[in-house]
């Protein structure tokens, strides 16, 4: 019985000590993103020549919260939480600020869509518009009111405003329209018989010129290596397509000049 004792003591001396010993693991921190752009909105290797640094704090695989930040001062420039990064839905109150902390901007969404009122603010605080959204899938409708700098109402515009293209209605379906009659088939890809969609991507700067034109990859392995060349003559002539749109009437946030993004697909056909 002694022996037995002995040995159910020293055993319960071991678990002790090992439970001791065995300290709880510490959380694991979010995965984050950081991305610094400059003031064409071009991502760049380091700070260097940033004028905002980007932070993406995940949830989980889909969902994160994404905080910027101006350069250098460092101070917090927008906070936007989001249910679907790779969809770019946001969910919940994004709130957006001056370098001098004033609020600038804060809406509410839900699952991408605006709910509620749009409230945007001049740099002294005063309220620069107050826009009203009532989410219908038919015909969402939006109702508001402007403000001048010194408080008094203007007529109502838009907060956004694409860039318009001076060719055709205008639009998108007029730049992929210019983007096609400008394209030539190359003829590497003529003798290969290699032909699809090619997908670029560009930016519209705050003057309506047309900047950062870039083939976007094909999916991995889409392209067998022997044709990779011939493929790379397509994207290569699609960029220069897109080089040679003329300059656009400039896209506008809550009425000032804004740089935007596009993606273009190009198609390459043979007759």
């Amino acid at each position: 019985m002694l022996i037995r004792f002995l040995l159910v003591a020293g055993l319960a001396s071991a678990v002790t000590s090992a439970r001791a010993q065995t300290a709880p693991e510490p959380p694991t921190a979010p995965p984050t993103e950081t991305k610094y752009y400059d003031a064409n909105r071009h991502v760049l290797p380091t700070e260097v020549g940033a004028v905002e640094k980007r932070v993406t704090t995940y949830r989980d695989t889909l969902s994160a919260t994404v905080r910027t930040y101006y350069l250098p001062s460092g101070k917090a420039k927008l906070f936007a939480p989001y249910a679907d990064m790779r969809h770019a839905l946001r969910h919940g109150t994004v709130s957006e600020f001056y370098e001098s902390g004033q609020l600038r901007f804060q809406a509410t969404y839900v699952a991408g869509k605006l709910v509620g009122d749009l409230l945007t603010y001049y740099p002294d605080g005063i309220l620069k518009r107050r826009q009203h959204h009532q989410p219908n899938e038919a015909d969402p409708t939006v109702t508001g009111e402007c403000f001048g700098p010194d408080g008094k109402p203007v007529p109502f515009f838009p907060y956004e405003q694409m860039p318009v293209y001076p060719e055709g209605a205008g639009d998108k379906a007029a730049v992929a329209r210019a983007v096609q009659m400008n394209t030539k088939y190359p003829s590497l890809a003529l003798r290969y018989q290699v032909s699809g969609v090619v997908k670029v991507k560009f930016v519209v700067d705050r003057t309506g010129q047309v900047t950062s034109v870039e083939p976007v990859p094909p999916a991995e392995n889409a392209v067998p290596a022997k044709l990779a060349r011939a493929y790379q003559a397509l994207q290569d002539a699609a960029s220069d397509a897109v080089r040679q749109l003329k300059p656009f009437v400039p896209g506008k946030q809550d009425g000032e000049p804004v740089a935007v993004s596009f993606t273009v697909p190009v198609t390459f056909r043979m007759q």
